[in-house]
């Protein structure tokens, strides 16, 4: 009994050491900046003493102030520029950008709320492996973070505040959410492009943005298109709706077509509803051959011309119009994307290596051989209602 009262003390002491450790850690939150959004911009080259250039790399980081958001009684938030505060340095790669930031700030920098990596068109061209690994080995970074590709400076596109945006960030990821939701934009979070960067069969999209500092302006320009980790070419908005067709089966935007009665006017389609059959044969050369079927649905918008389109006959002309235009335009980005880029954004590698496993590994280069991938497209369009009339 002696013994296990002396041996009870000590057990409790280890206990209570035990429980103690949980916060041997903690940062209180005001001690760190939030960081909500980050650009990455090509800096200037720098001279070494051996009279060698070296690319510079300069990192932006839009930090919150709390004091700004909270706003007070009786007063209004605070919103676009005197919310945040922008702030720049320049290092040989990412992590010594990070720590020359970090030298400027009292408090750690923290990139847990940070929702939005933007990068400049110029970096991106160069290659984006060796930037994005910093944000994989990162434990603090969102892996749902959206990765743009700004036409201009990212250390621009940070500072150009749109009237109706709080804070920047959270626009940027607003415009993107209300895009995807639409079926005009597809869904690239950060991970996603890391994935496509390291897989054979498919390769990486981002979406690229616009911006005009002057009038605070911030658009959605269409995708940059990447063949392994650098940036080759772009898509603008129109041919992006055709990509999402073609490679995510969504329906996407408008299709404006000529009046079939008068061929003067034009109409507007919106499309209400798509079905995507995918289908990969092997040709007797030995080629790829895709087969796909889209099948839409949908109804007349807007038209410019007074005509009626209840006569079943003018109705069977609109609908063949409307499909002969949309496969002329997704082949048009197709052999763009193939013969111009010979990037395989749609992932067709990716379906080869899936449905013809001994064929993939026969393949040395994927991109040689998508070269000379066949498309062969099928669409099939069904108008619904042809709207209202007075």
């Amino acid at each position: 009994m002696r013994s296990r009262k002396r041996f009870l003390p000590f057990l409790l002491i280890l206990l209570v050491s035990i429980i103690l450790t949980g916060c041997w850690d903690l940062k209180d939150i005001n001690r760190r900046v939030m960081v909500v959004a980050l650009g990455l911009d090509l800096a200037e080259r720098t001279e070494t003493e051996n009279y060698e250039y070296i690319s510079m790399v300069k990192l932006t980081a839009q930090v919150a102030i709390p004091e700004k958001l909270s706003g007070g009684a009786g007063q209004p938030l605070t919103i676009g520029a005197e919310a945040v505060w922008n702030v720049s340095a320049i290092g040989r790669n990412v992590s010594m950008c990070y720590v020359n930031l970090q030298q400027r700030l009292q408090d750690e920098l923290f990139l847990g709320h940070t929702r939005v990596l933007v990068i400049s068109e110029d970096l991106a061209r160069e290659g984006l492996s060796r930037y994005m690994n910093f944000f994989r080995n990162n434990p603090e970074f969102r892996r749902l973070s959206y990765l743009l590709i700004s036409e201009n400076k990212a250390e621009d596109l940070l500072n150009t505040f749109p009237k109706t945006a709080n804070l920047q960030a959270i626009y940027l990821m607003n415009l993107i959410e209300d895009e995807i939701q639409r079926q005009t934009m597809p869904d690239l979070p950060f991970i996603e492009i890391a994935i496509r960067d390291v897989t054979s069969g498919v390769d990486p999209i981002a979406v690229l943005i616009s911006s005009d500092k002057e009038t605070g302006n911030i658009k959605y320009s269409g995708l940059a298109v990447f063949r392994g980790d650098r940036m080759v070419g772009k898509l603008d908005v129109e041919e992006t709706w055709s990509y999402l067709q073609l490679a995510e089966g969504k329906l996407s935007g408008l299709q404006v077509v000529r009046d079939v009665e008068s061929e003067i006017g034009r109409l507007s389609i919106v499309f209400k509803d798509l079905k995507r059959k995918m289908r990969l044969v092997l040709t007797e050369k030995g080629n790829f051959k895709f087969e796909c079927k889209l099948s839409f649905e949908g109804i007349i918008f807007s038209q410019e011309v007074p005509a009626v389109y209840t006569k079943e006959i003018y109705l069977d002309q609109l609908e063949n119009r409307v499909s002969t235009e949309v496969k002329r335009e997704i082949e048009t980005v197709f052999y763009k994307v193939q013969q111009k880029y010979n990037a395989d954004i749609f992932g067709f590698g990716e379906l080869v290596k899936t449905y013809m496993p001994e064929e993939w590994k026969r393949i040395e280069d994927w991109h040689e051989e998508f070269k000379k991938v066949e498309l062969e497209l099928d669409v099939e369009t069904i108008i619904r209602r042809s709207g209202m009339h007075m």
